[in-house]
């Protein structure tokens, strides 16, 4: 069990091929997979072995140098339709996150997490907003996400922040 943490240890790395058996092990967890559904779907992506998702950007959450979460951001436009974000204005990009490793859950990395990928997407894209679409029910997520100033849009359902916001 991990007592404390100290959050400036925390960052963030691209993922590599050695990750993949770990990540499948996190997405096979009942507490995630109960928010982020099927796996094997996840690790299509990730694994990208058709090349068809290029567009997605995933990253190794580490603690010192142990691996104990996954995120991921991705520019909207370059989603198949019928998503939520549609309507969004270009320049849009989407966040998850997740952490992996039970005995830093609780601790207050979530919130490290999400500005640590708000800060690469800002850093590497040229975003006008950033958005997280939480499962509703998903209430540490969503409190998460509002203490980082993102804010619920009633119309989409979507969490959204602009990144003038983060750019202060």
């Amino acid at each position: 069990m991990v007592k404390s943490v100290d959050k400036k240890k925390l960052s963030l790395r691209p993922v590599n091929k050695q990750d993949f058996s770990t990540i499948e092990v996190w997405l096979n967890k009942d507490y995630i997979k109960k928010w982020y559904g099927e796996p094997s779907e996840w690790m299509l992506e990730i694994r990208n072995d058709s090349g068809n998702f290029d567009w997605l950007n995933h990253y190794i959450v580490l603690y010192q140098d142990m691996p104990i979460g996954f995120c991921q951001y991705y520019d909207c436009s370059k989603t198949s339709a019928g998503f939520e974000w549609d309507s969004e204005p270009q320049g849009t990009f989407c966040i998850d996150y997740l952490i992996g490793q039970d005995a830093f859950l609780k601790k207050g990395l979530g919130s490290v997490i999400v500005q640590q990928l708000c800060r690469l997407v800002c850093t590497l894209e040229d975003p006008v907003q950033i958005i997280a679409d939480p499962v509703p029910e998903n209430i540490d997520s969503i409190k998460l996400l509002e203490k980082n100033g993102f804010t619920l849009d009633p119309i989409t359902g979507l969490y959204k922040i602009k990144t003038e916001k983060l750019k202060r």
